[in-house]
């Protein structure tokens, strides 16, 4: 197989606050302060060339790159869904799919980073600006999102590469798809009344719940799934075609 590896430039997130969160869903509420300390994430989502790199250099045969509860995932499923899953008919510069949590947060270990916390994720994607989207609240801009509502249909895994975005619904500081394209896995676990009293401080979700916490949305979703505060449950253990990652590091990244 031929792999195209594609470097990851990262962006760099300042010691900051921001006000977390919205009033448009239940579990998006309370709006609420956070600090976070600075951090690096990918400016694009990590991209098929780039998993399959991580897949050569013996990602499945190296436990010391996965958590303990990846290591029993792992004996389970030794070779994850297998690269024509992984790429579905796309080429290499396109976000890697159906990838679980736990292969999501083994490839960001193998990196020197981690998956990034919701509170980062949505400090990167729209830094508290309060509007919905990372460019503003118009959603008649081209994101790779789905507006033919209910009646419209789709077949396949119709992303854009990791690399290709219209300058207008990039983020300010230069993040890549962080409306549409794909789901991105997060570091939390998922709990709808989390906000109600989760730490002001670099705050992560580490209850004991069955689900993690996608952030972004997907080409196959409304907007309306794929604004900056949306928290969608999915089980770490599921490989969704609509489901990829991007990465967070200490300080200015890797």
């Amino acid at each position: 197989m031929l792999i195209l590896l594609l470097v990851a430039a990262t962006v760099e997130v300042p010691a900051s606050s921001f006000r977390m969160g919205s009033d448009r869903a239940p579990d998006e509420t309370p709006a609420h302060e956070v600090s976070l300390l600075g951090f690096g994430i990918d400016t694009t989502e990590v991209s098929i060339g780039e998993y399959e790199a991580f897949v050569a250099a013996g990602a499945y045969a190296t436990p010391a790159w996965w958590s303990e509860a990846g290591r029993l995932w792992l004996e389970e499923h030794p070779g994850g869904q297998g690269p024509a899953l992984r790429a579905s008919g796309r080429t290499p510069d396109h976000p890697v799919v159906a990838v679980t949590w736990y292969e999501a947060d083994a490839y960001c270990r193998w990196k020197g980073g981690a998956l990034p916390t919701e509170a980062q994720w949505e400090q990167a994607a729209c830094g508290g600006r309060g509007t919905r989207y990372a460019w503003g609240d118009d959603e008649t801009r081209l994101a790779a999102w789905f507006t033919e509502g209910k009646t419209g249909q789709l077949t396949g895994v119709h992303t854009r590469a990791v690399a290709e975005e219209d300058a207008g619904t990039r983020a300010p500081n230069g993040l890549m798809h962080t409306a549409g394209n794909v789901w991105e896995w997060t570091a939390d676990a998922y709990h709808s009344r989390f906000y109600e009293d989760s730490p002001q401080a670099d705050p992560r979700n580490t209850a004991e719940t069955p689900w993690r916490t996608l952030r972004g949305g997907a080409f196959d979703n409304l907007p309306s799934y794929c604004t900056c505060t949306h928290r969608e449950p999915a089980l770490p253990a599921q490989p969704r075609l609509t489901a990829g990652f991007r990465c967070a590091y200490p300080g200015a990244g890797p």
